[in-house]
C-alpha cells in the first residue's frame, strides 16, 4: 500500500462519507461518490475500500443490489495471503474479521433494486 496506511484508509473513507452526507444529497449519493472517488487504488486498497463501504452499507435499511453483489463477490474471492507483504499480521486478522462481518451483513440486508442514487 503505497499511499495509505491500513487504518488511515478506513478513517478517510468514513470521514469523506460523512462529509458527502453533510452536503444533504443523501446516503445513496454519498456512497456513489465514495465508490467513484476511491476507485482503482490498488489490489489491497480496493479490498479495504469495499470493506469500508460494506461496513457503512450494512447499517442501512436497504442496500442497492449492485453493491451487494459487487462487494460480496470481491470480498469472497479475495485471498488474505495476497496481503501478507503489505499488511501486518494484526491488520490481516482485523481485515479478515471485517470481511466476514460485511459478507454476513450483506447476506442479511434488504436488497434495493432501484438504481437511482437520490
Amino acid at each position: 500500500m503505497e499511499d495509505w496506511t491500513y487504518n488511515e484508509l478506513f478513517e478517510t473513507i468514513e470521514e469523506v462519507y460523512k462529509e458527502f452526507l453533510s452536503q444533504n444529497r443523501g446516503h445513496r449519493h454519498a456512497i456513489a461518490r465514495i465508490v467513484d472517488d476511491f476507485n482503482n487504488l490498488g489490489k489491497i486498497e480496493n479490498i479495504i475500500v469495499d470493506v469500508a463501504i460494506g461496513e457503512i452499507l450494512i447499517n442501512h435499511d436497504k442496500v442497492f443490489i449492485g453493491y451487494v453483489e459487487g462487494i460480496t463477490k470481491s470480498l469472497s474471492e479475495f485471498n488474505l495471503k495476497e496481503a501478507e507483504n503489505e499488511l501486518t499480521l494484526d491488520e490481516i486478522k482485523d481485515l479478515s474479521r471485517r470481511i466476514n462481518t460485511v459478507i454476513e451483513g450483506l447476506k442479511n440486508t434488504e436488497v434495493d433494486y432501484n438504481t437511482s442514487a437520490e
